[in-house]
């Protein structure tokens, strides 16, 4: 029923923090870049950055309150577009301990995961968007998780679908807390003092902006401020009307208005090229032209018979598209601010039948570009096919398209674009993470593995880390020694940030180790994890021995010995820490003569391999190692100096 405990990174749908990073690396001998994973800090960023546009709503002091107490679960309650998902992640965030573990649940019917709450966990469950037919067995998992909660001495916050109860379990009813929509000219004046827009008190309190704010879910409240912070760059000594008024026009149904312009373009041609344009604003005209005529031999349309010398030339062509013109570089711009949006939007809406022939089009872009069509400009045209792909539901679409570029090196970034976009999807991101599990789950070549290994550290890590950690997993597993490094690296990093992380992948190591199919797979990875030893106290003692003694127990020595002597290396540049980690190896060995036996052969050959220079040094920490192996064996401990001393009369 659930598809695991995760991490925020950031939250999903309205509330949006950037693209985060971007590579645009081509050519001949390209290399793909170090995966990047998305740090646990972003959780905590985030969660500031909406603190300070944050304003609460009627009902949020009452949640607050139920919260101030370990072990409760509040369920929140309130109209669509009224905030309820910020509301609820402000509720959870501990204004005095910030770095409080802050994870979220989610929804599935996959059971790929779950997650048993600890003490001083901030549990997260949206349900806004969920399904009619799916709320009753969420409500199951929800109960579930009710008593969990409360046991473990965590905080849960659960996103109702609607202000409405009367579908709610009876029992759970107890735990709502209704609120109502925040004061819109406070959360509008919020956001623009976050992003440096001063205006003076008058400039907000005309009539026709309230009217407007009204009617604004809270989410194009915040989209509103950044449209006004946008017509404030393009003309900062404009006046604060103008940009107040620009981004109202950006911002309101330009349906009527496209579809006028629209209708006015008697020819196919013109159409072509404002759609080109649309697609391609902000790359150069020559490109915008030379797309436009690529588009006319894709889709069906009514060719112009005249000879070309007396056709309009492009500038003659131009002049007669809506809000559109050529920049001092050369490049298409629309005047009027998200007009571009607007036109995308027209002809995916109104023009269902252009959708196929504009999808091979944008492949026939991305594949064979012209020359003057940049690297940014290709990544702007995949992301605006990817927003109008996900806008119309067709999303079989793009997780084809990012199947095939996922297999192309040189269109990784593209590939990377549309899962980008998917996965932050609130309503289809679910179908983006299905999909990159049932590839990571199959035969997966180094090209695509490489592209899912960004897509789960750069984006999913952020918001669903444990849904990446087990693609991650799989991926290595099916990759092996001899795949892309970037896949090992990238999973050791996320597990190397967050604690828990790192547990649940030694359980998962546990489980593989006793799988014959992923034997071989698992020890190599447990092994390259833990050759650097997690820090002391990171993690209990006893999950890392129980994983090592699962090691000794289906591995060769000859596997097991490098990563033995990396840790008797810890345990020699530090000592206290170092008879840790010595303990961990003679428990792991569980008392069993062969492997204790093992790990005593593998003192000898860490001290015998090393720099002799180090070979005294490293003596006395192999010393205390083999006391250790020695009490382990019911032998009476031998006093180490006379151990030490015996040894380098052996050599």
């Amino acid at each position: 029923m659930t598809d695991g405990g995760v991490r925020i990174g950031e939250a999903a749908g309205p509330t949006h923090t950037g693209p985060g990073p971007q590579y645009n690396v081509f050519g001949g001998d390209f290399r793909p870049p170090r995966p990047r994973v998305a740090p646990s800090r972003v959780a905590l960023d985030h969660r500031l950055w909406l603190r300070g546009r944050f304003v609460p709503p009627q009902g949020f002091g009452e949640a607050r309150t139920r919260l101030a107490r370990p072990g409760t679960t509040v369920l929140l309650a309130g109209p669509p577009g009224s905030g309820r998902r910020t509301a609820a992640v402000m509720a959870l965030h501990e204004p005095r301990d910030p770095a409080a573990s802050f994870v979220e649940l989610s929804f599935s019917r996959e059971n790929e995961d779950s997650t048993v709450p600890e003490a001083g966990d901030r549990l997260l469950l949206d349900l806004s968007g969920i399904a009619e037919e799916d709320y009753e067995a969420a409500q199951a998992l929800l109960y579930g998780y009710w008593g969990r909660v409360e046991q473990a001495g965590a905080r849960m916050v659960a996103v109702l679908p609607s202000a409405d109860q009367e579908s709610l379990l009876p029992a759970l009813r107890q735990l709502v807390v209704a609120i109502g929509r925040p004061r819109e000219l406070a959360v509008l004046r919020r956001h623009l003092e976050s992003d440096q827009v001063q205006l003076a008190p008058g400039d907000l309190h005309g009539a026709e902006l309230g009217a407007h704010l009204r009617d604004f879910a809270m989410r194009d409240v915040q989209r509103f401020a950044g449209l006004v912070a946008q017509a404030k760059a393009a003309d900062p000594a404009g006046p604060a009307a103008e940009w107040l008024g620009q981004a109202l026009g950006a911002l309101s149904d330009r349906a009527g208005e496209v579809a006028q312009r629209v209708a006015a373009l008697e020819s196919g041609p013109q159409r072509a090229l404002l759609l080109s344009a649309a697609m391609l604003a902000g790359a150069s005209a020559d490109a915008v032209f030379h797309h436009a005529e690529r588009l006319l031999g894709l889709v069906p349309h009514t060719p112009d018979e005249k000879p070309l010398l007396e056709r309009a030339d492009l500038a003659e062509r131009l002049k007669a598209l809506p809000s559109l013109e050529v920049d001092a570089r050369g490049r298409i711009r629309f005047v009027a601010l998200a007009y571009d949006a607007a036109v995308r939007t027209h002809f995916w809406t109104y023009l269902p039948g252009l959708r196929e022939g504009l999808g091979r089009w944008v492949e026939d872009a991305v594949r064979s570009p012209h020359p003057t069509l940049g690297t940014q400009d290709r990544r702007r045209l995949v992301e605006r096919f990817t927003e109008q792909g996900l806008r119309a539901a067709d999303w079989r679409t793009l997780h084809r398209l990012a199947g095939e570029w996922a297999a192309e090196p040189r269109r990784s970034e593209e590939a990377l674009a549309v899962l980008r976009l998917g996965l932050e999807h609130e309503r289809y991101g679910a179908g983006f993470r299905a999909k990159i599990y049932e590839w990571a789950t199959g035969q997966v070549s180094p090209a695509p593995a490489r592209v899912l290994a960004r897509a789960c550290g750069e984006v999913m890590a952020r918001t669903h880390p444990d849904q990446a950690l087990v693609r991650l997993h799989h991926l290595a597993r099916r990759t092996g020694r001899n795949g892309p490094a970037e896949v090992r690296e990238t999973l050791y990093e996320l597990v190397r940030q967050d604690r828990r992380l790192y547990l649940k992948l030694l359980a998962r190591f546990w489980d593989g180790l006793a799988a014959p199919g992923a034997v071989a797979a698992d020890v190599r990875l447990f092994l390259d994890l833990v050759g650097e030893p997690p820090p002391p106290r990171w993690v209990p003692d006893d999950a890392l021995a129980v994983t090592w003694a699962k090691v000794l127990a289906v591995a060769r020595r000859e596997q097991w010995a490098e990563a033995v002597h990396r840790w008797l290396s810890a345990a020699r540049a530090e000592p206290p820490a170092g008879e840790r980690l010595m303990d961990v190896l003679v428990e792991a060995a569980e008392a069993r003569p062969e492997r204790l036996t093992g790990l005593y052969l593998t003192g000898h050959e860490w001290v015998a391999g090393g720099p002799r220079d180090e070979r005294s040094a490293r003596a006395g920490v192999a010393a205390r190692f083999w006391q250790k192996i020695d009490i382990a064996q019911g032998i009476e401990p031998e006093d180490p100096a006379a151990a030490l001393r015996s040894e380098e009369r052996t050599r």
